[in-house]
């Protein structure tokens, strides 16, 4: 895709801020080609860093399956305990509407 004309001159002479009798050699950009060419580059860093993210984590398994510690037997004792109770309760109750009627 060709880019468009720009309306910015090609060469331009960069001088020394300190000496503007010497000339400043090398590669330089405009801010917003510089921008255009930061957003490109950040862009396919990120979507190689995703690739190789996706890649480790489709290497592991997905799925961990890990036996259940069982319960200690204070906690079953207390669990029997209090369902007798409840049992208990609720026998009692039908016990004595039974034998002395709904009052």
């Amino acid at each position: 895709m060709a880019e468009p004309a720009s309306a910015r001159p090609k060469n331009v002479v960069i001088v020394d801020a300190e000496n503007p009798l010497v000339e400043v050699r090398g590669e330089f950009f405009w801010r917003e080609d510089h921008e255009q060419l930061l957003a490109a580059a950040c862009e396919q860093a990120y979507r190689a860093g995703f690739a190789d993210g996706f890649a480790q984590a489709s290497a592991r398994p997905s799925v961990v399956v890990r036996s259940r510690r069982r319960r200690r037997p204070f906690t079953r004792l207390l669990f029997a305990v209090a369902l007798t109770s409840f049992v208990l309760a609720v026998l009692v109750t039908v016990v004595q509407v039974i034998a002395f009627g709904w009052q």
